[in-house]
C-alpha cells in the first residue's frame, strides 16, 4: 500500500458548460444579514479578488450575504482569527457594523443542493478550495450561463450555513432594502459570537 497522500481532482467548469442544463432554484424573499465597514452602507456591490466567486472578469459585481450575523462574522473575520491566536484587531472590529438586508424572490444556482452539484459535476471541496482562482472560475462561468442566474447560494466554509452571492443584474439593487442593526461592539449576536467561539480582541 502506498504511503503517499491522495490528491483529489479539481473540477473546473467544463468548456461547454453553457450547454449544460443547470437547475434554477427559487430562493424565496427573505431577510439576509451583512457585516460591513461602517463608513459604507450595507448595499455595496463590488468585485473583490479576496472573495470566493468574484472573478475579475465577472460581468456583474457581487454582494455577499449570510443567513445570520454569526455566519457573516465567520466569513468576514474567520481567516484572521484562525490564522493567528483566534483574535481580531479591536480597531477592525470597531470599524464594522451589522445590517439586515431584505432580498426579493430570486432565481439562483443553489450550490447547497446535491442535484445542482451533480449537474455541474463539481464537489464542495473544489468550491471551497484555498486557491480562490478555482471557485472564482465557477463564479464567472455561472454568471455567464444562459440560465441567467441572479445569484449563487452556497455554504459557509466555517459553519456550513447558507450564504448568498447576489449579482448586480436586473436592477436588483433597487429592490433591496437594508436596515442598520448596530456597530459590532453593540450588537448582541456579535458579542455572543466572540464568547461562543473564544475569539478575543487585541
Amino acid at each position: 500500500m502506498s504511503s503517499k497522500p491522495g490528491v483529489r481532482t479539481l473540477r473546473l467548469p467544463a468548456p461547454d458548460l453553457n450547454k449544460v442544463r443547470i437547475p434554477r432554484s427559487r430562493q424565496r424573499s427573505r431577510d439576509w444579514f451583512r457585516v460591513h465597514q461602517s463608513q459604507h452602507g450595507a448595499i455595496n456591490f463590488s468585485l473583490n479578488p479576496a472573495h470566493r466567486f468574484s472573478h475579475a472578469d465577472c460581468p456583474y459585481h457581487l454582494i455577499y450575504l449570510a443567513a445570520d450575523v454569526g455566519t457573516c462574522l465567520f466569513e468576514r473575520f474567520g481567516d484572521k482569527a484562525y490564522d493567528g491566536e483566534k483574535a481580531v484587531a479591536l480597531s477592525l472590529w470597531e470599524a464594522h457594523s451589522a445590517s439586515v438586508v431584505k432580498v426579493p424572490e430570486l432565481q439562483v444556482c443553489d450550490l447547497t443542493n446535491a442535484r445542482t452539484l451533480s449537474a455541474l459535476k463539481v464537489d464542495l471541496g473544489t468550491l471551497m478550495h484555498h486557491d480562490l482562482a478555482v471557485p472564482q472560475a465557477w463564479g464567472i462561468a455561472l454568471q455567464r450561463h444562459p440560465a441567467n442566474f441572479q445569484g449563487i447560494k452556497f455554504k459557509s466554509r466555517f459553519n456550513g450555513k447558507p450564504c448568498l452571492a447576489l449579482f448586480r443584474r436586473d436592477s436588483i439593487e433597487n429592490a433591496l432594502r437594508d436596515r442598520l442593526l448596530e456597530k459590532l461592539p453593540s450588537n448582541d449576536a456579535a458579542v455572543d459570537w466572540l464568547e461562543k467561539y473564544k475569539v478575543s480582541l487585541y
